[in-house]
């Protein structure tokens, strides 16, 4: 029987093969959706070591950010320019 995949890892796996595809601006949208599911985990409680779909919430936390930092800001020419911090 074939274990079913969350929303975790469809979500990984969607964005893996947009930016494969090099379909970024979807790939991007993709990534956030992942980073939103996060969020709303580290919410309800999740903890960095914490287990999502077998794996730890900080190993999602990192695919998430790397994957957008490394495919999604490069293209973003003047990103630098424009981070302001207050």
């Amino acid at each position: 029987m074939k274990k079913e995949k969350g929303v975790f890892t469809k979500t990984w796996e969607d964005a893996r093969q947009l930016l494969a595809e090099k379909n970024f601006e979807k790939a991007e949208e993709t990534l956030d959706q992942g980073i939103l599911l996060l969020m709303k985990a580290y919410e309800n409680g999740i903890k960095d070591k914490d287990l999502i779909e077998g794996v730890k919430k900080e190993t999602w936390h990192e695919r998430f950010w790397v994957a957008t930092q490394n495919y999604i800001w490069p293209l973003r020419h003047d990103y630098e320019e424009n981070w302001k911090c207050d």
